[in-house]
């Protein structure tokens, strides 16, 4: 199977996420020698050290668990976006390392643009190439295992259609086992009895022959005790056995399975930037800083400009904020308000606020205002993606009536977010829409991707000049 996470997953689940590292690693490396072979404008030469550097990088960026997760699922030719956003990041990668060693003049921009526009799609082809093995290869019955389930719950529910969805996974749920009404898991799994048929039908007490492979076992907050007695031939048997546990009975959402000091435990939503897999995050946050602070540069002295005519204070508002694990960080803005010389708790920017400055009202509204938090993100206290850090004052007020708020501490803050391009950006004047917001960041944590950072970039382009929620 290729079920795994980052950071508890198995020696051969991490070797077979190498592996696809380099065998799209291989697909990059080879596309770009055969256009250099059929091109005559290529200078070979020029070409050498960029191939290995695309080759080690794609390594990094394509050797991921979710990569392998996503050639499960039955949509296959929705993972050409994510193909897309890691290819960019190594193409991104290739040419910053030729303009450091000062040889992009040598590429060949002919090479260079078709390498560009051929290569996801042979990577498309690839991934559908080892999806296919792989279907094949676990097509057979002898290849599959047959599963149960026993005393459902929501979880439960959700895994199995995840399953359904994923072939590769190699498991058919057949069906369950539960005391109560036919409706707890899906509606379409046969019951196969009660809990008190459970035992005898999953080992045959006669003959000791296991009827299944997998059993899987829903934990809820108040558990029937014949699950003892189930769990007890279980454990003399050779069926795998997974445990399922509903969120609800920790008292926090999300959670996952972990491996910590060699032990499995299970942990409340996690980070997914654990080790390697904060790597192609950190590489597109230093390009997009970094281009964006070169591209905007103008705009920037217009705006300081502007900032410093509209009303006397200074250029550039700093507040301190909660970045990642709740450690202090100082947030850069243009100042938008009138200077205000007395301390006291942050009160949040309304609807025609007095203290909002002519100039300033323009660069909320446009969000030039939050340009120097390129700077952060150089620096490495923010994200160009990810949940907007709110002032302390209102953490320390919100954290105590919004359930699961400080787990949007996990990553770093971001200049733009998930919350923010699905309209809740500005005034949280009401305790639900604050909920909302911190609902979208915890979905953002639990599904990052680079793809996802992109299309959250792309939507923050679109929404500068026309969010009626910014003050």
């Amino acid at each position: 199977m290729f079920n795994s996470s980052p950071d508890n997953a198995s020696r051969p689940a991490q070797l077979l996420a190498v592996l696809t590292g380099i065998a799209f690693g291989a697909i990059v490396y080879f596309t770009l020698f055969l256009i250099i072979v059929y091109s005559e404008k290529a200078n070979a030469d020029a070409f050498g050290v960029r191939m290995l550097i695309a080759f080690l990088t794609s390594i990094i960026v394509f050797s991921s668990h979710e990569l392998l997760n996503s050639l499960q699922k039955k949509r296959i030719f929705a993972l050409f976006p994510t193909l897309t956003g890691r290819w960019f990041i190594v193409f991104m990668v290739v040419l910053l390392t030729a303009y450091v060693d000062k040889e992009s003049e040598q590429l060949s921009r002919q090479v260079m643009l078709i390498w560009l526009l051929v290569t996801p799609f042979n990577l498309m082809l690839t991934a559908f190439v080892i999806r296919r093995m792989a279907i094949i290869y676990y097509s057979k019955p002898s290849r599959r295992r047959k599963a149960v389930l026993i005393w459902s719950n929501s979880a439960c529910a959700e895994m199995i259609d995840s399953l359904r969805m994923s072939p590769l996974a190699a498991i058919d749920v057949i069906g369950f086992f539960d005391n109560r009404s036919d409706s707890r898991p899906p509606s379409n799994l046969n019951k196969l009895g009660e809990l008190s048929d459970a035992a005898n039908w999953i080992v045959d007490p006669l003959t000791g022959r296991v009827n299944v492979d997998v059993v899987f076992i829903g934990l809820n907050t108040k558990e029937p005790p014949e699950l003892a007695e189930i769990i007890s031939i279980l454990y003399d048997s050779t069926a795998t056995t997974y445990f399922v546990p509903e969120s609800l009975i920790f008292g926090m959402p999300g959670i996952q399975l972990r491996e910590l000091a060699g032990k499995p435990v299970l942990a409340s939503t996690e980070t997914p930037f654990i080790g390697l897999a904060a790597l192609p995050k950190r590489i597109l946050d230093l390009i997009g800083a970094t281009a964006g602070l070169i591209l905007l540069s103008p705009v920037m002295l217009i705006v300081a400009l502007g900032v410093k005519l509209s009303s006397p204070g200074s250029i550039f508002f700093k507040q301190k904020r909660y970045g990642i694990a709740g450690k202090p960080i100082n947030v850069y803005k243009f100042r938008s308000m009138k200077q205000d010389k007395h301390s006291g708790p942050v009160i949040q920017a309304k609807a025609g606020d007095p203290r909002i400055t002519k100039f300033g009202r323009f660069l909320r509204k446009t969000s030039l205002d939050e340009l120097p938090q390129l700077f952060n993100v150089l620096k490495g206290d923010m994200s160009l993606v990810g949940p907007r850090p709110h002032a302390v004052e209102h953490n320390e007020l919100y954290r105590k009536l919004v359930n699961g708020y400080m787990f949007r501490h996990k990553i770093k803050p971001g200049i733009t977010g998930w919350a923010q391009v699905n309209g809740l950006r500005g005034e949280t004047e009401t305790l639900e829409k604050m909920q909302a917001r911190i609902d979208y960041d915890l979905y953002y944590l639990r599904n990052w991707s680079v793809w996802l950072d992109i299309v959250i970039i792309w939507r923050t382009v679109k929404v500068l000049f026309g969010d009626k929620n910014a003050y």
